[in-house]
């Protein structure tokens, strides 16, 4: 940018000058971006070198992940001062996750620890449908699955029930009688990259999330 006399005129179309103190401004800004940016491909390649055949392996993988996803959210808050939306799978922004060895810290639990009721974690819920999943970890075979209404033991039984097909509800805000049934954990379906049927995933809704979004019914994205 031109640096230009007080009484020069600004053409249209042409940047109008900044403020000087506002010049150094942008360059530390975009020097910030640009490491945060770096960290973020080193976590990627760190992520990458996981041995899918040694549980362990996967498991220190994935809870980098969670770590480098809370840490990234952090960053951007801190630079930005507003609110947040974060988008992920529930497994991940919730503050429990149906498999503990994998995720024993989800992302959600460790921004609500930065946090605390600042963060909200919302979760989602569904009594039957279709979705599209894999086989396994990092493949990329998307096929649908359809799975039938859930059955009297899972917790999504229990959320068909209610008079509103689809619907969300405050867990934080709900009587004690359904407190209590919230925090049992009980048999769940979960639509994530991978899905597993057998043994049921099991999940106690009121510890997990603040927010519960429950669908009668799910239908498959399409592949393009």
């Amino acid at each position: 940018m031109a640096l230009r006399g007080a009484n020069d005129g600004i053409a249209p179309g042409q940047d109008v000058p900044e403020p000087r103190a506002r010049r150094g401004i942008r360059p530390r800004l975009r020097m910030a971006a640009a490491v945060q940016h770096a960290r973020n491909i080193a976590g990627t390649f760190a992520f990458a070198t996981l041995d899918l055949a040694d549980p362990a392996s996967v498991a220190a993988s994935e809870q980098l992940r969670d770590r480098a996803m809370a840490d990234n959210v952090m960053w951007w808050q801190r630079r930005t001062g507003g609110k947040v939306l974060l988008s992920a799978h529930h497994g991940h922004a919730g503050y429990l996750a149906t498999d503990t060895f994998l995720y024993p810290e989800p992302q959600g639990s460790r921004l609500r620890d930065a946090y605390g009721r600042d963060y909200v974690a919302i979760g989602f819920t569904f009594g039957s449908g279709s979705f599209l999943t894999n086989d396994a970890v990092l493949t990329d075979s998307w096929k649908a699955v359809t799975v039938p209404p859930a059955g009297p033991d899972m917790n999504e039984y229990a959320l068909d029930r209610v008079r509103y097909r689809d619907y969300y509800v405050d867990l934080r805000t709900v009587a004690r009688v359904a407190r209590d049934w919230l925090d049992v954990s009980r048999p769940t379906y979960e639509a994530g990259s991978v899905y597993v049927g057998d043994p049921m995933p099991r999940l106690a809704i009121g510890r997990a999330y603040d927010v519960l979004v429950h669908l009668n019914r799910v239908t498959q994205a399409r592949v393009f």
